[in-house]
């Protein structure tokens, strides 16, 4: 398998998430608290997940492991950022699935990214 392909998901989904969430406008402090930690986490990831680019399933755990961390600092938050966080928690889990089946897939394709991204925006509105 190509080295370009876990590189181009671990660059470009990250940087596409983290778009999405560096606009984060804050309402509330339960909010502010939940969703700056959110940002941070997502930041962290984007600069950690370069760790992984040769390894498809470590990618995709580092993939869960963000989502557990985006869930669990949405629970402190209101109604809508939970149900935001949930949506993107949720979104990073499946494209850690199909990030950790590259490695054993005989015709490797860049994953889709657009659930990752349309949560990242119900997370941006949740925050503004």
């Amino acid at each position: 398998m190509s080295r370009t392909i876990p590189r181009l998901v671990g660059a470009a989904v990250a940087i596409a998430a983290l778009s999405s969430t560096l606009a984060c406008g804050i309402v509330g402090a339960d909010n502010t608290d939940a969703c700056n930690a959110i940002k941070k986490e997502v930041q962290d990831f984007t600069a950690q997940s370069v760790n992984n680019i040769d390894d498809p399933k470590a990618l995709g755990q580092s993939y869960h492991d963000l989502a557990d961390k985006i869930r669990s600092e949405g629970e402190k938050g209101d109604g809508d950022l939970k149900d935001a966080t949930q949506d993107l928690g949720d979104a990073y889990d499946k494209l850690g699935d199909t990030v950790s089946n590259l490695s054993t897939s005989s015709n490797p394709t860049i994953p889709d990214s657009s659930e990752v991204t349309a949560a990242g925006v119900k997370f941006k509105n949740a925050c503004d």
